[in-house]
């Protein structure tokens, strides 16, 4: 019995190191994985040096993105997609309201010693938590994806910088005169036959 040859495609570093394209007869992204753990040297521990980097791997089944509880189930038709992603640092303001109350603290030991030098200690400190808190509590929009590049591009239609607004970001209100990207609010194009 023969088994059907998945297509496993490796982006990034991964694919320019180890080859984009490879050909596996496995059922599911896991078996996937260890395979070429097996097959290509030196694989597995590009997987898990990258992880001290600050790289990740997501990993697709056709276009759908897959968690690590799907990892196990088998593929079906799609093919296999391994692709790098940022491990970022953000946790939506925890840090910054952190530094702050720290600040304030040293601000208030400050006033003890010397009265009225660690003032400006504990304004600093009360305006970065607050600010923490309020990037704790508003809503954070999600990064440009590889989907949105082609909308968020050089525009032709508008002058000026490159338009890298996305769908949901507040509209800016500048005064005076500004060489900025453009947010479109609202566009449309009329065509008609030239006779």
């Amino acid at each position: 019995m023969s088994e059907i040859l998945r297509e496993v495609r490796l982006y990034g570093r991964l694919g320019a190191r180890f080859g984009r394209v490879h050909r596996l007869a496995v059922r599911s992204t896991a078996e996937a994985i260890r395979a070429l753990c097996v097959l290509i040297p030196g694989f597995e521990r590009e997987l898990s040096e990258s992880e001290l980097h600050g790289v990740r791997y997501a990993c697709f089944l056709g276009k759908r993105n897959i968690g690590e509880d799907d990892i196990r189930h088998p593929v079906g038709s799609d093919s296999i997609r391994i692709a790098p992603v940022l491990a970022g640092a953000k946790r939506g303001g925890l840090f910054q309201t952190i530094l702050g109350a720290v600040l304030i603290v040293a601000g208030a030991v400050v006033n003890v010693i010397t009265p009225g030098a660690g003032t400006p200690f504990m304004q600093l400190g009360a305006a970065m938590a607050l600010g923490g808190v309020i990037q704790m509590l508003s809503p954070q929009q999600r990064g440009l994806s590889a989907r949105d590049s082609p909308e968020n591009g050089a525009s032709y239609n508008f002058n000026g910088a490159v338009n890298t607004s996305a769908q949901g970001n507040p509209a800016p209100l500048l005064y005076g005169r500004m060489i900025v990207g453009s947010a479109v609010i609202s566009a449309g194009i009329y065509a008609e036959d030239q006779v």
